[in-house]
């Protein structure tokens, strides 16, 4: 009789879990239309700027219960772009983002929390040179359409702001040496592609 019970209550967990899955849009990330920007400031002179140019991941937005939404994402640190070659090159070098033993950047959320109908906080472990550390965005949805070339095809766009601290990864020292942070401002906008 237990035996019974246990695999009816395994059952209904597992129904459960595909009712609230098919709740959820899943979309790719288009990376030909996804910008990840940051700024930096730079000692006592200003604003330094630059982006990533390769990014890629899902998101899973679920209306119903945005509780249940999530993000992963990935930034190929060797396409840190900055105008400046010799910047370019030192941000990739072992001092800062080290691509040579740590090609990416990784986000990967762990809670979600809706502040109204379109926007709402994402919360996740960015991991930088293979040390991770719990970050906050705020996200907005900015639009959701179908694809102008394909009326098949669902397209829904996102913006995301959030704050980073240097001294919370590997990069402290050679940042500081550069008169850099220690806070970095992000800036995400980004289109996805339904699944």
């Amino acid at each position: 009789m237990r035996t019974k019970k246990l695999i009816a209550a395994l059952a209904f967990a597992g129904a459960s879990m595909l009712i609230a899955a098919a709740h959820a849009d899943n979309y790719d990330i288009d990376g030909q239309h996804a910008w990840v920007t940051f700024t930096v400031k730079h000692g006592i002179y200003g604003i330094a700027h630059g982006q990533f140019d390769a990014v890629k991941g899902t998101i899973a937005l679920d209306k119903a219960d945005v509780t249940k939404s999530s993000v992963k994402a990935e930034l190929d640190v060797g396409s840190v772009h900055t105008a400046f070659d010799q910047r370019d090159s030192d941000l990739k070098g072992p001092d800062f983002f080290n691509a040579a033993e740590f090609p990416t950047i990784s986000f990967e959320s762990t809670k979600v929390e809706k502040v109204d109908d379109k926007t709402g906080k994402v919360t996740g472990n960015l991991t930088i040179s293979g040390v991770s550390k719990e970050v906050t965005l705020d996200v907005k949805l900015l639009n959701e359409a179908p694809a102008p070339w394909d009326a098949t095809l669902t397209k829904a766009a996102f913006s995301a702001t959030g704050k980073v601290s240097t001294a919370d990864f590997p990069m402290a020292k050679a940042a500081a040496g550069f008169g850099l942070g220690p806070d970095v401002d992000i800036v995400i906008d980004l289109e996805a592609i339904k699944k």
